[in-house]
């Protein structure tokens, strides 16, 4: 047996029986070469043995360390997987369709999925991150970003994650700070833009919008809408925009409804966060016998079976882009590349 072959059997061992456990940190480089009397090279292709086999991860400028017990036996030959799928709601709107894609993909191809909710908060999901770290039976992690356009603390459990080598796909939206990650989501620039071009078409010269903002969805929403407005000859200052963020709605269900009457007398082109949204002017108009102004939304819902001609409802691709997601998923768990991928809307 060659000898950096001996090396990594006397090591692997070594983690098994719990030896590095406190530490978790292997020797350095120059201990193991004195310890097997060995060249450095050799040391390298036994470490490297380790981590292609997934007993060791290693992170730069800081030292080689023991893998946790999900990553070892995924990467030696694990015949099935789990995956953790986080969403900040399960049975609500969209979110169903884009979960029977994850589901139905990962599933027939032999892979149980945990499914949990964060309600888009950041205290659920940072109790749920640390659950996976501390008790390691995760193969893989697909997930909703908490309020991912605001600062989040839990940034650095995802980092914790990615040294792992845990295979983590974002759904819509990944955290800046995670400028690596791999993400599944619209593009939701293009909608913006799209959202001005289509009212303009229609005669509409004064726009009203209203956005979320502590996700980064409605972020680039807005930035998609502001290049709409320029790219049309129009000043930003021919719009009027309000925000909301979850904590709003959780306060006050019809906080949507109470305002748009004042804020948006004299618009005839708004634009919708989502058909959630685009319902609450509706509501509001027709309770106020009012005409109700051109109104453009996204995601293309189930809402829209309810929705008047003067509404436009761009189609989120929900299924599918949860089996795109899944897809990525399954590669990633077989070690291969993935890149991020934003899709087109159904216009």
């Amino acid at each position: 047996m060659a000898k950096y072959l001996e090396i990594s059997e006397t090591l692997k061992q070594e983690i098994l029986d719990g030896k590095y456990e406190k530490e978790g940190k292997i020797p350095t480089e120059y201990e193991l070469v004195s310890r097997f009397n060995v060249s450095r090279q050799t040391v390298r292709q036994a470490i490297s043995c380790l981590k292609n086999e997934g007993y060791l991860y290693q992170v730069q400028g800081s030292g080689t360390y023991v893998s946790k017990p999900s990553r070892q036996i995924r990467k030696s030959g694990k015949t099935s997987a789990t995956v953790m799928v986080i969403c900040t709601y399960i049975s609500d709107y969209i979110f169903p369709s884009i979960i029977r894609g994850i589901e139905n993909k990962l599933s027939s191809n032999g892979i149980t999925i945990n499914l949990v909710a964060t309600g888009n908060r950041i205290d659920t999901e940072r109790r749920i991150l640390q659950k996976i770290l501390s008790e390691p039976d995760v193969d893989g992690i697909i997930v909703e970003g908490t309020k991912t356009g605001f600062p989040n603390p839990n940034i650095a459990l995802y980092r914790e994650i990615q040294k792992l080598e845990i295979p983590l796909i974002f759904l819509h939206c990944s955290y800046p700070e995670l400028s690596n990650s791999i993400t599944v989501g619209m593009k939701e620039m293009d909608g913006g833009r799209y959202s001005i071009t289509s009212l303009v078409a229609l005669g509409c010269r004064k726009f009203g919008a209203i956005f979320k903002s502590d996700d980064r969805q409605g972020l680039l929403r807005y930035a998609g809408f502001c290049d709409g407005l320029l790219d049309s000859g129009l000043d930003l200052d021919s719009a009027t925009v309000r925000w909301y963020t979850t904590e709003d709605l959780d306060r006050d269900k019809d906080i949507l409804s109470t305002h748009i009457l004042d804020d948006f007398a004299e618009e005839d082109g708004v634009v919708c966060y989502n058909d959630q949204v685009a319902l609450n002017f509706i509501n509001a108009f027709k309770a106020a016998n009012r005409p109700l102004p051109k109104l453009f939304s996204f995601d293309h819902s189930h809402l829209c079976d309810i929705f008047p001609p003067e509404v436009i409802s761009i189609g989120h691709r929900k299924e599918e882009l949860g089996v795109v997601a899944a897809t990525k998923m399954i590669n990633m768990l077989e070690g291969k590349k993935e890149d991020s991928v934003f899709l087109d809307w159904v216009i």
